[in-house]
C-alpha cells in the first residue's frame, strides 16, 4: 500500500512538474524579443548580483508585478531594462530613489541598497518591467542547481524514468491478471457448460425392474 501511495505521489509531481515546464517554455517562445515573459502581468526573475543585498541575496527568485509608472513611489524596488551602455539592455533590479519630470515623461532615478552611488543614468518609464511584490532567496537557488545539468538529469531525470518504468511494469502485471481472470473465468463457463449438457434433464425418467 505503501509503495503504491509512493508513485501515485511521484506520478502527481512528475505531472506538475512537466505541465510548469511546458508552460515556462510556452512563456519563453510566445515572449516577443526584448521583452519579459508574463502570466497575467506577472514575471519571475532570479537575481544574478548582491547590489540589492541585505533584502534581496544573490539567487533570489523575485515575482514582478506590472504596474503602471504613476503608480510607482520613491522606495519601491522595480526591475528594469537598464539604459546603463556597459549593461548592454540587461535588466536590472534597484530602488527607486527618486522620480523626474521630464519631457513629459516620468524618469526613475535607481539605486541599489548595496551600491554607494546611484545609477549614472535615469530609467525612463519605458524600460521599468515592474515592481518587485515578492522574494524568494531559496527558490532562485534551487533553480540554480536544477539548471545544472548533472543535477537536473539526477534529480529530474531520473525519477520520471522510473516513474514511466514502474507504470510500464503496473501495466504489464494488470494486462497478465486481466488476461489471467478472462482465462479463468472462460474455463469455469466451459465446465459449467459441461455439467449442464451432463445432467439428466427434469423430463428424463429412469425406467427398471423386470421385463
Amino acid at each position: 500500500m505503501k509503495l503504491k501511495w509512493f508513485f501515485s505521489l511521484l506520478n502527481i509531481l512528475a505531472v506538475g512538474l512537466i505541465l510548469v515546464s511546458l508552460l515556462a517554455l510556452l512563456m519563453v517562445v510566445l515572449t516577443p524579443p526584448g521583452q519579459v515573459p508574463q502570466v497575467m502581468g506577472f514575471s519571475l526573475l532570479r537575481v544574478l548580483s548582491g547590489s540589492m543585498e541585505p533584502e534581496i541575496p544573490e539567487q533570489s527568485m523575485l515575482l514582478i508585478r506590472a504596474t503602471e509608472p504613476e503608480a510607482l513611489a520613491v522606495g519601491d524596488i522595480i526591475s528594469f531594462f537598464s539604459p546603463d551602455p556597459s549593461l548592454n539592455g540587461a535588466l536590472n533590479t534597484h530602488r527607486i530613489a527618486a522620480i523626474v519630470q521630464a519631457e513629459g515623461d516620468l524618469e526613475f532615478v535607481t539605486k541599489g541598497d548595496a551600491n554607494f552611488l546611484e545609477d549614472p543614468q535615469r530609467v525612463s518609464a519605458s524600460r521599468v518591467v515592474g515592481k518587485v511584490i515578492f522574494v524568494c532567496p531559496w527558490l532562485g537557488k534551487v533553480i540554480h542547481l536544477v539548471s545544472n545539468p548533472l543535477i537536473f538529469g539526477g534529480a529530474i531525470l531520473l525519477p520520471l524514468l522510473l516513474m514511466l518504468i514502474g507504470n510500464l511494469v503496473a501495466a504489464m502485471k494488470s494486462a497478465a491478471k486481466l488476461a489471467k481472470e478472462e482465462e479463468e473465468a472462460a474455463i469455469r463457463q466451459a465446465l459449467e457448460n459441461l455439467r449442464s449438457t451432463a445432467a439428466p434433464g427434469p423430463d428424463r425418467e429412469e425406467k427398471g425392474g423386470n421385463p
